[in-house]
């Protein structure tokens, strides 16, 4: 009766133990999707980290551009190297779209939180104080 390939004999071989063609299948798909689990973290880690290593110990502020204002100067140190990376890469603040509700003063995008006016070679002839807020 055993040797029959009929759901009965399938029974007793495999009744007693977990390990039929099935589970094992599974436990293998199980396996594999833990691994595969593990080597999307490790790479989200990798690439999380390697995305927050910008170095803000250089930074200054290009002759081209007004003077940081006050209540700029007088902020924390975030808040310095916020502007002056505005300042610096004005294209991609420009394309991410402000969700604050500064509309109503006109603001379109982020760069607008940080920066009043821009002449035609990209230089910053005024800066906006709703950055700080």
């Amino acid at each position: 009766m055993i040797f029959r390939k009929n759901s009965r004999s399938i029974r007793l071989l495999y009744g007693f133990c977990d390990c039929s063609p099935i589970n094992v299948t599974r436990g293998r798909a199980m396996k594999l999707s833990r691994y595969l689990l593990l080597a999307m973290a490790i790479l989200a880690i990798g690439i999380i980290s390697a995305c927050s290593s910008l170095d803000t110990k250089d930074l200054a502020l290009d002759s081209k551009h007004a003077a940081m204002p006050d209540y700029v100067m007088n902020s924390s140190k975030k808040v310095q190297e916020t502007y002056l990376l505005a300042a610096q890469y004005p294209e991609v603040l420009e394309s991410v779209p402000c969700y604050c509700g500064c509309a109503a003063d006109g603001h379109e995008n982020n760069l607008h939180c940080f920066i009043a006016g821009m002449d035609g070679d990209m230089a910053v002839t005024e800066w906006d104080p709703h950055g700080i807020s």
